[in-house]
């Protein structure tokens, strides 16, 4: 009986662990089939959730450094980042930008927020320097 429980909480883990892809719950996965062993080998409940926390534990400790190691993470994307492609670009102001107030550039068809260290009237080409959120660190051509 406790073993078909076992059994279904590894199921639901693992399907947890495809949406997720973080190996967490497939780890949990692990321990269950661990503990649905020996469910199987007739020892009592107690036994079986302390080999659960015990395999969890152990894993944890041990195993998930391991896999962070050996498969590369997606966190860490391959693709650049837009503000990676738009440092450099040349932009040409539309609105004046003054070192105490931003101004507008228009990049790629695109009207940004910009700000510059120096005022710079409109009609003039800037680079970028920099990128911060939705706002552009431009300087004088």
């Amino acid at each position: 009986m406790y073993a078909l429980a076992w059994l279904i909480l590894t199921a639901v883990l693992v399907l947890i662990e495809l949406h997720t892809g973080t190996f967490y719950f497939l780890l949990l996965a692990a321990a269950s089939i661990l503990t649905m062993i020996t469910a199987l080998a007739g020892l009592p409940i107690l036994v079986q959730c302390f080999t659960f926390v015990v395999a969890i534990a152990l894993m944890y400790i041990f195993l998930l450094p391991l896999l962070r190691k050996l498969i590369p993470s997606t966190s860490k994307s391959m693709i650049p980042q837009l503000s990676d492609y738009l440092v450099g670009q040349e932009a040409f102001v539309v609105q004046t930008i003054s070192p105490d107030e931003a101004g507008l550039v228009k990049l790629h068809g695109e009207i940004w927020s910009a700000v510059a260290n120096e005022k710079i009237e409109e009609g003039n080409k800037v680079i970028v320097a920099e990128v911060r959120v939705t706002k552009l660190i431009v300087t004088k051509e």
